[in-house]
């Protein structure tokens, strides 16, 4: 036995303005899509995401008190390659590139179309310092 990958199922508001969000946007791959196009998975890398806009129209797990969706970048340089992507593309920035001062954590948040916070990150290891990045 074995687990092989692990998807999080997140309702969504607009699963078109979704999908260019996710694909446009922020660079992930659509491997699947189910029930018409309102359910869409997609690769992060080393899970998936997969977004489904539901006909009883439930509420996104967004907000302050909602989920982070977060992704892992090579180093602060690539989290700051990020940021110039995203921003040049439109997104909706939260807080630019920053070492967070609860964590070791290099990032920054977008948000996407039904109100999820999106953070591209550098996880900074016991003892490893900042090499770049904006600081």
């Amino acid at each position: 036995m074995a687990i092989e990958s692990s998807v999080i199922f997140l309702p969504c508001g607009d699963i078109a303005a979704t999908h260019d969000f996710y694909t446009r946007i922020v660079g992930l791959r659509q491997v699947q899509e189910q029930a018409g196009g309102t359910l869409r998975i997609y690769d992060t890398g080393y899970g998936y995401w997969g977004f489904c806009q539901y006909p009883d129209e439930r509420p996104a797990l967004s907000g302050d008190k909602g989920v982070c969706l977060s992704l892992n970048c090579a180093d602060e340089a690539d989290v700051d390659r990020f940021y110039e992507k995203v921003t040049a593309l439109g997104a909706r920035v939260l807080a630019a590139p920053a070492m967070q001062e609860r964590f070791p954590v290099y990032s920054f948040f977008i948000e996407d179309p039904s109100g999820y916070k999106v953070e591209f990150q550098k996880i900074l290891l016991p003892g490893q310092e900042l090499t770049g990045g904006r600081r």
